[in-house]
């Protein structure tokens, strides 16, 4: 019995970091890669005890995009960055020259 409560409490702990990784995606950084790779290193272990073999094998391949995302991400914002900034303030740079060009491009549309 107290076993089973562990895996379900790990179950709401994985759930609840696969919600918060997505959200954090949303803002293009790559906190939402870090949180998701630990979203799934709670999963696999609990689909493994569930026997929820599907769970463990999505995860681990979900874990994997998920490593490659945040290595992509990484590698993407040290092309952008000047001497001296990280990988995360070049993030930052590389989403407000999106932002930028997003907006000059409805500017544009809106113009014709």
């Amino acid at each position: 019995m107290h076993g089973s409560v562990i895996w379900q409490i790990l179950g709401w702990v994985a759930f609840a970091l696969n919600v918060w990784g997505n959200l954090a995606l949303t803002t293009k950084g790559v906190r939402g890669w870090i949180i998701r790779i630990f979203s799934n290193a709670c999963w696999i272990p609990y689909g493994v005890v569930t026997g929820a073999w599907a769970l463990t094998a999505n995860h681990g391949l979900f874990a994997l995009i998920n490593a490659y995302g945040w290595w992509k991400w990484t590698r993407d914002a040290k092309a952008v960055s000047t001497p001296g900034e990280t990988p995360w303030t070049a993030a930052h740079e590389v989403r407000r020259r999106a932002a930028y060009r997003n907006g000059f491009e409805a500017g544009r549309k809106a113009q014709r």
